[in-house]
């Protein structure tokens, strides 16, 4: 069997290697720079996706003096922020509210919640308001676009998306807007998948097979590296990604920080019931801890469209709100009091919000011409309102925000010039934002 082994291509022997000893493993890093400026403030950011369209009129926008189909089944209440009100499900979050700046004049105009979710992702609107597929020459995600910019050795991944991936019916069930897209999908964020409120939570990611220990993956990642210059020189720029993508993955297995970070056990339980046992509220601690080991954004993807409220809003609120308002609220307290939310943005946002007025599935539609986005952190000054939707939550009245502003701003802060230009895998020039940056909320 020996003698055989020379014959296997350099990609048969990468291939075995992954499939023998780093299969649990799924990274797909690349590379970002990203050291703030000394004018910036944050360092990372967690970004809160509440895919499916959460209602601004439900929770951070409401109009308690419009008629009743257009407020909607649900009280207001005060918030920490005087003169501010939100609905009466998130009184956690209207409790912070001073750490807040509520961004109320988001508007685009795709209503599909595919094209809502990539323009939210990417900025851009160079794009049909249909369902549609991830494709290679798609604008690269925030977490890709991290992932290119970083240079050297890869210790711990620039980003991290959890608990999933954003789905779509489909072959591929791949959403745009999350992957490498034409920066190659070697540049995809780092995917921890599981449901980590779960008792067996244990991330495939850091799991090594049953009998492998590190030293064997060591020995392994050795004898690769021996294998022959000449071969190497041969090799695609296919392998040479998959070279690039064995290595980070044996540093992840072997690096104690994220190891350790992934590990919900070392957290007290005090810690973990303030977040709150669901899949949100402890994949938001999760989000914590991986931002505390090094990595710079970690994304939370609602999973399926879960905002997605077309009829039976209130009982359908009174079930999926209280777990956001609590983890939400938790994350941006347990930031603040380990001295962490200066340096780390925190957004949440849907793709769009919902219609000014209650079908009569008693539901909203989808109405992406008005809604909000909360900030927190980062070097965003709390406690403020910016811009205003109309008197029904409709349109935009004051102070109209692109969600390629808001991705322009995250970029501002977190030390990367917004206006760079970064080149395709056929080294062709792209600009990383169309948006502008929001100096007004700093």
């Amino acid at each position: 069997m020996a003698a055989a082994t020379p014959s296997w291509s350099r990609r048969e022997i990468l291939r075995v290697g992954a499939l023998s000893v780093l299969s649990p493993l799924s990274p797909a890093l690349g590379a970002g720079d990203g050291t703030p400026g000394k004018d910036r403030s944050a360092r990372a950011c967690i970004f809160i996706l509440l895919q499916g369209g959460p209602s601004h009129l439900d929770l951070w926008d409401p109009k308690p003096d419009a008629p009743a189909e257009v407020r909607g089944p649900f009280a207001t209440i005060e918030t920490a922020t005087t003169g501010v009100r939100f609905g009466e499900l998130v009184p956690r979050t209207a409790g912070i509210a001073d750490q807040l700046a509520i961004v109320r004049s988001v508007e685009h105009n795709f209503n599909n919640h595919i094209a809502g979710t990539y323009i939210t992702l990417t900025g851009s609107s160079n794009q049909p308001n249909q369902d549609r597929e991830a494709a290679g020459g798609d604008e690269p995600g925030p977490g890709a676009v991290l992932n290119y910019l970083q240079r050297g050795p890869i210790r711990i991944p620039p980003s991290v998306s959890l608990p999933n991936w954003l789905s779509i019916p489909g072959p591929s069930n791949r959403m745009p807007g999350q992957y490498g897209g034409y920066l190659g999908s070697t540049n995809d964020p780092f995917l921890v998948s599981g449901d980590p409120h779960k008792p067996d939570f244990k991330p495939l990611a850091l799991s090594l097979p049953e009998g492998v220990n590190i030293g064997r993956v060591a020995a392994r990642r050795h004898l690769l590296a021996k294998l022959d210059d000449a071969a190497l020189k041969l090799e695609t720029q296919l392998t040479q990604s998959h070279s690039r993508l064995h290595n980070a993955a044996f540093e992840l297995v072997i690096d104690p920080r994220f190891r350790d970070a992934m590990d919900l056990s070392l957290e007290p339980q005090a810690s973990r019931e303030r977040y709150g046992n669901t899949k949100l509220g402890q994949s938001l601690l999760l989000a914590r801890r991986l931002i505390e080991s090094g990595v710079r954004l970690v994304s939370y993807n609602a999973f399926n469209q879960a905002w997605d409220t077309h009829g039976g809003l209130d009982g359908r609120y009174r079930k999926i709100v209280p777990p956001m308002d609590q983890a939400f609220a938790t994350l941006v307290q347990d930031l603040r009091q380990r001295g962490l939310l200066d340096h780390t943005l925190v957004i949440n946002t849907g793709e769009f919000g919902r219609t000014p007025t209650v079908n009569n599935q008693a539901g909203r539609d989808h109405w992406p011409h008005a809604y909000t986005t909360l900030l927190a952190g980062g070097g965003v000054r709390g406690g403020q309102v910016h811009g205003a939707s109309d008197a029904k939550g409709a349109h935009v009245a004051d102070k109209p925000v692109a969600p390629a502003d808001l991705l322009a701003t995250m970029w501002h802060q977190l030390g990367i010039d917004p206006n760079m230009t970064i080149h395709d895998n056929l080294a062709r020039p792209h600009a990383l934002s169309r948006g502008r940056v929001l100096h007004e909320l700093l």
